[in-house]
């Protein structure tokens, strides 16, 4: 467990590299991976981000809250159960009132904001929209709300399936013939049948990733 735990800080750091001209998605990706696979608790993984949060650099403070928007876009639950608290609220409320950077604190406002709409029909995650709802009243100002950023309500990245054959052509995995997931469904697949690749916005996955050929036909529809 702890060589799990200093893997997933090694991608953090990687991820939050303020050396990095453009988000690393893949990166951000696996981050996303061993929380969904519990790997890493959720509660570890955002104490981490969220001292990434802290730091003086503001090219990592944005790179972090990337990190922690794509894990609240691809990790369902685990981690919506962790941000929609009023403690977790309080924390990011604090971190607008006290930064310095105005492209860090509209990056807050905008994703508080998302995930108050996203979360606006779930009565245990409530301190969100009422966070929202205080700092309005406080006089600040929101971004303009993209619903496309609250897609993940209702569609959250599926769990990885598990198995010996590829789902597909049921060729057996070994040392020559890897396991790929396909990240539309979540199924197992030979590296033949996960050839195409493409965007998921809807579970917030902008960048092209691996998908299996059943998957890439219905996105491309």
């Amino acid at each position: 467990m702890f060589k799990i735990q200093t893997n997933f800080d090694k991608l953090l750091d990687k991820a939050t590299s303020n050396l990095k001209l453009e988000p690393d998605w893949p990166v951000i990706l696996q981050i996303c991976d061993h929380i969904r696979q519990g790997d890493v608790q959720p509660k570890i993984a955002l104490a981490a981000i969220k001292k990434k949060m802290s730091h003086s650099n503001p090219h990592v403070i944005m790179f972090s809250l990337m990190v922690l928007e794509s894990c609240v876009k691809n990790c369902g639950s685990l981690v919506h159960d962790e941000i929609g608290t009023k403690a977790y609220m309080e924390q990011l409320r604090e971190a607008i009132k006290t930064t310095q950077h105005e492209n860090v604190k509209n990056k807050l406002l905008e994703l508080i904001q998302a995930w108050a709409y996203a979360f606006r029909n779930i009565p245990k995650y409530r301190a969100v929209q009422d966070t929202v709802n205080i700092m309005k009243a406080e006089g600040y100002k929101f971004p303009a709300l993209k619903e496309s950023d609250a897609m993940f309500s209702a569609d959250t990245a599926p769990q990885w399936a598990d198995g010996e054959r590829c789902h597909r052509c049921r060729v057996q995995f070994g040392i020559m013939q890897r396991k790929h997931h396909c990240r539309a469904c979540g199924q197992v697949f030979c590296s033949q049948c996960t050839t195409k690749s493409c965007t998921l916005p809807k579970f917030g996955i902008e960048k092209e990733v691996r998908v299996c050929e059943a998957c890439y036909e219905k996105v491309s529809k």
